[in-house]
Formats: structure tokens, C-alpha cells, sequence
């Protein structure tokens, strides 16, 4: 049986993708090491953050932490 998300919507995370993670993110919008706020979690196990539109609902929530700070490191 999978773990639940121990995160909640508004939380902050930082993308700490595992190798199979990095296979199946779609795009570059996803930066390791690098901020998000949650914007929604899926089936208690997919989290999808602030701007992301991955097309299968969402990464799965391991793929995360829970940030340091809160803010996104996003320069610009």
C-alpha cells in the first residue's frame, strides 16, 4: 500500500526528483532544487504545484520535500 502525501495544498516544496522522476517529468517547468507552492494533491499521492500542468495529474508526492523556506528560488 502507498504512503499518503504528508503535504497540504499552500504548502512549499522543493523538487528533489528521483531518477524515474526526471524520466517522467513532462518539459523543463520543473527545476530541482527549486521552490513550488502546492496548488492541488491528487488521489492522496499526486502533487501538482503552482504553474504545472503535468498531463498525468500531478507527480508523485515523493518527489518532493518540504522547503526550507517559502518563496520560489526562481530568479527573474
Amino acid at each position: 500500500m502507498k504512503k499518503e502525501c504528508p503535504f497540504k495544498v499552500g504548502d512549499w516544496v522543493c523538487y528533489k526528483p528521483s531518477l524515474r522522476g526526471r524520466g517522467l517529468q513532462e518539459g523543463d517547468f520543473l527545476v530541482p532544487g527549486r521552490n513550488y507552492r502546492i496548488l492541488r494533491i491528487e488521489k492522496d499521492l499526486y502533487v501538482v504545484v503552482e504553474g504545472e500542468n503535468h498531463p498525468g495529474g500531478g507527480l508523485y508526492w515523493t518527489e518532493f520535500i518540504i522547503a526550507e523556506r517559502t518563496g520560489s528560488t526562481k530568479k527573474g
